[in-house]
């Protein structure tokens, strides 16, 4: 990782880590710092208030001075980044540096407005349980937002359809990413994985590459109704699928290895391949332990009722 940050432990840690040994907490929660100071600090009072879980805040150098975040929060875990780093990058350091079976990852600016923890903790439970738990969003009018990605290919490019949650049938509903980065992880799972790409330089396609090797691997990502947030100052959510550095390796491990008569074989996904990743990652190690391809994974996807559009 390039990217330098630091750690400003909470107080109680030392002892923790100690006993991490021999056990591990359950949950970890990890706010992403996307707003202005005021609604960071009401948002770690909150989490402080009504979730009893280990917290931890990534946010930069300047805001954890500025703020006085150490001296205000002595029981909070800080990770600071000295510049600006990706979003995958803030959740890889939070996943390596929390010790927790689940992590939930949060913003400074959405508020919980539903958590059914006993529910969200047995299906993460369950023999097939998913990788990441996505939650339903709602906006600064309590509407619901379209957040189901489903896969699609327009032409050559990767373009997934968008479509609402329903709202009438509290169903688990496949989700191709984690929009935002925003979900509860199987931290294990996550970093078997091995986390988000920080190579690829846009969070349209960090994410939606990390969502696809999910399905791609065998395990699923879904959303339900257990988990929700709210944006009080958003009324919708715009995603910038635009180019991006690191791009063509999304497309190369998404689209380079195809099934034919049950046996993997790869090929270049024109023009957007990175040769090297090809040559490496997709062909020494990806090819033996992908379970579909990108193809049958858009066949066999289970699509919303377009009434639910």
């Amino acid at each position: 990782m390039s990217s330098h940050y630091k750690i400003i432990r909470r107080r109680q840690d030392v002892g923790m880590r100690i006993s991490a040994l021999y056990r591990q907490q359950q949950l970890s929660i990890g706010i992403l710092d996307m707003g202005t100071s005021e609604e960071l600090i009401n948002t770690i009072d909150w989490y402080l208030a009504n979730m009893n879980c280990l917290l931890h805040v990534m946010t930069t150098d300047e805001m954890f001075e500025k703020s006085e975040l150490e001296l205000k929060y002595p029981d909070v875990t800080f990770i600071c980044f000295d510049s600006f780093v990706s979003l995958g990058a803030n959740i890889n350091v939070f996943a390596t540096e929390c010790y927790a079976t689940y992590f939930l990852i949060v913003r400074s600016d959405v508020e919980i407005i539903a958590s059914n923890g006993s529910e969200l903790m047995n299906s993460l439970a369950e023999h097939n349980h998913p990788a990441v738990i996505t939650p339903y969003m709602l906006n600064a009018d309590g509407e619901l937002l379209p957040t189901l990605r489903a896969p699609y290919l327009r032409g050559k490019l990767l373009d997934p359809i968008s479509f609402f949650p329903n709202s009438e049938k509290p169903i688990a509903q496949d989700n191709l990413y984690p929009l935002l980065g925003l979900g509860i992880y199987d931290r294990a799972l996550f970093q078997r994985l091995r986390g988000f790409d920080e190579a690829i330089s846009g969070e349209f396609y960090q994410v939606m590459d990390f969502g696809i090797r999910c399905f791609l691997f065998g395990y699923r990502i879904y959303t339900i109704s257990d988990l929700a947030l709210r944006f009080p100052k958003r009324h919708s959510i715009v995603e910038d699928r635009s180019n991006c550095t690191g791009m063509e390796r999304c497309y190369t491990k998404a689209l380079s290895v195809i099934r034919i008569a049950g046996k993997n074989v790869t090929q270049k996904w024109k023009p957007y391949v990175d040769k090297e990743l090809l040559k490496t990652e997709v062909k020494e190690k990806q090819i033996k332990l992908q379970k579909q391809d990108f193809f049958a994974l858009m066949k066999s996807w289970p699509m919303p009722d377009t009434e639910n559009e």
